[in-house]
Parts: structure tokens; sequence; C-alpha cells
């Protein structure tokens, strides 16, 4: 089979690094630039990682200024900057890949230097993004930040300008199709779960505890989720929310203060045992390009409830249940449901588990290099 290089270039975490360890064990990484460096990550010669790393503490201290636009002042000087300096650390390569807005700049020299160009786009298209988050804003009487605009172009361009666009589910392609992007350029890659981390385990109680892990936010979903289990009023039951508060949960968190526990942080080597004390695990997001805590969730034994812009391929009725964005008497149902029938419960979250055995970063690896060689051509 011909030799085959690749450079993978991200200025944050998200799953480069299982992009990177994946080309590692075809034997076709080049090179692997990093905004974000982490020694702990294996599986990747140390030799071949470039660390760019002056644009994300400079996007550190910016996301610290007042006002509701500093994230997104953060993100368009952190991105841009990162992009130029990648750019000099490429190479001849047959493909380069790159994530969403942190690329233009570098695909544009990585073409000149004869290689094929792959985009990563992990959410949906930032048009139906800001779409869907200004409505809900606009809902609970919150100014919506109009930060998002000054990003919009550079992200689109990118999408113009690559061979390939990376995508984590159907969804995400769908509102990518729908705002103009070929098809034919999307490639759609699940991402995974590690198998080792994530299996079931004895429940050590008898409570019906509901879980959400992520970010305590408007785009999460989370004020239908404590309005389900508000109404439900379960004896012997908990709602246990896991992570940060965004700024934007104090218009909602206030009038649920007694409905749910809230943990601010779990380390993530302390997130299977976090699973293996709930009964169903619920990630209600009003959009969700995949939602890998679903799977890790689903891989410990939780029957799992999504709504339909959550990209994670959850079978409704089978793995849990799929239900509508804003809905929360069709989420109070389901989890009556679960609570009611222990049995129904046990069988969807051993069907989930057996099912997302197949999403396992083993098979994102080969997945994705499969994809590489595609678009090279070998």
């Amino acid at each position: 089979m011909p030799d085959l290089s690749v450079i993978i270039s991200s200025g944050g975490v998200y799953h480069a690094y299982h992009a990177a360890r994946g080309a590692t064990e075809a034997g076709c990484l080049r090179r692997f630039i990093v905004g974000i460096y982490n020694p702990r990550e294996e599986g990747i010669d140390p030799r071949l990682i470039r660390k760019v790393r002056l644009p994300n503490w400079i996007g550190q201290g910016i996301q610290r200024l007042p006002g509701p636009n500093s994230a997104y002042l953060s993100y368009l000087v952190r991105d841009n900057l990162f992009d130029l300096l990648a750019s000099r650390h490429l190479a001849p390569v047959d493909v380069f890949h790159g994530w969403n807005h942190m690329s233009l700049y570098s695909l544009r020299r990585a073409r000149q230097l004869g290689a094929r160009v792959m985009i990563e786009r992990s959410s949906t298209h930032p048009v139906v993004q800001e779409r869907i988050l200004r409505e809900e804003f606009e809902r609970f009487g919150v100014p919506y930040p109009g930060g998002m605009r000054w990003l919009m172009g550079k992200h689109v361009q990118e999408y113009e300008e690559a061979d390939a666009i990376a995508v984590p589910s159907a969804f995400v392609a769908r509102t990518l199709v729908e705002q103009g992007i070929p098809e034919k350029k999307l490639r759609l890659v699940h991402l995974g779960f590690a198998p080792t981390r994530f299996y079931p385990a004895p429940k050590p109680d008898d409570v019906f505890r509901v879980l959400f892990v992520g970010l305590i936010t408007l785009r999460k979903g989370i004020p239908y989720l404590l309005e389900a289990f508000k109404r439900l009023n379960l004896p012997d039951a908990e709602l246990v929310l896991v992570g940060a508060k965004a700024p934007d949960s104090r218009v909602f968190l206030p009038s649920y203060e007694n409905s749910y526990r809230h943990v601010p942080f779990v380390p993530q080597e302390e997130l299977p045992a976090l699973y293996h004390s709930g009964s169903v695990f619920v990630l209600p997001s009003l959009e969700e390009g995949f939602g890998m805590v679903a799977y890790e969730a689903a891989a410990c034994g939780l029957p799992v409830i999504v709504t339909e812009n959550v990209g994670a391929t959850i079978r409704d009725g089978q793995d849990g249940f799929v239900i509508p964005i804003r809905d929360p008497d069709a989420l109070a149902e389901r989890l009556l449901r679960l609570y009611q029938d222990e049995n129904l419960r046990r069988a969807m979250g051993e069907s989930a588990r057996q099912y997302v055995q197949r999403f396992t970063w083993q098979a994102y690896h080969q997945e994705i290099v499969g994809h590489y060689r595609a678009l090279a051509g070998k």
C-alpha cells in the first residue's frame, strides 16, 4: 500500500489527540500541531509534536475581560493567531487535517505544498447554532451576545476551500447541507469512548438518580430537564447536574433551587463511578454535534434520553428515548416510565451498552485514517 503522510493541526484539545493516535497507529502522522499540549496523552511520538501555546494563553487572558462578548473575542484572537503560527510548521504531505476556525491560513499553505485538505466541524453550522441560541436567549429574556458574527466568515470560508469536511453525526451534516454545503464534501466520522474505562458496575444504592454531565447552560436545555423533574416530584429520586455553571444559568437555576444537586466538577478518571451511581442519563441539548457523554453513560449500562438535536445516534425505544427539544412534558413522561419500570430500565441500559460498542476510539482511528486514504487517493 502506498505511503500516506498526514499533518493534524488543532488549537484546542477536542478529539485531535485521538486523530493523531489513529494516524500514528497507521504510520502516517508526519506532524501534530497543538495549541494545548498534554504530556499525559500517549500513543504519539513526541518528536512529531509542534507546540503553539501562546495563542491559548492570550485567549485565556481575554476571556477574563468583562462583557458578554469576551469569549468570542478570545476565540477570534486565539484561533487566528494559532492559525498563522501553525502555518509555519507545515511541510509537504498528502493530507492536512485542521480544526474549524483555526485553519484557513494553514489550509492555504498546505495546498501550496500539495496537500489535500480536511476541515473538522464538530458542531452544527454556525448560522444554525446562532439561530437556535438566539431564540433561546430571547425566550428567557437574556441579551444575546453578538460576537458569534465575528467568527462566521472564517468558518464558512474554510468550508468553501476544503476538499472535505469531517462531521461527527448526521445531525451536523444535515445543518451544513441546509446552509448550502455540498453533501459530497462531508465525511461522517463517529467519535468514540474508551471501553477499558467505561463499562457497567453494580449501582451502590436504590435511589432513582437522573444524571446530566456538561456545562449548565441554556444551550444544553437544562431548564426543561429541571422543569420535568420538578413536575414529577418522585420519592427516592434525585437529579444530579455535573458541570460548571454558565453565566446564563442565573436566569433559570434560582427557580429550581431545591430540585437538584449540583456537582461543579468530576475528574475524568472518576466519571465511570458517577455513571455507575445513576439510573438514567439525560442530554436535553438544543444543539449538540455529538454528545460523547451520552455514549460514555450508555457504555456503563445506563438508558439514555437525548433530544433530536443531539448527534448521538441513540435508538428511540431501544437504548432509551429521543424527544423534541424544549419539551418538558415528553421528558417527564419518559423519566416516569423508566422510574416505574425497572425491567425496562435494565433492558434499555443493556441495549445501549451493546449498541455503543461499535463507537470506540479504536473504531474512530480506523475510520479517520480510511478517510485520509480516500482523500489522498491511496
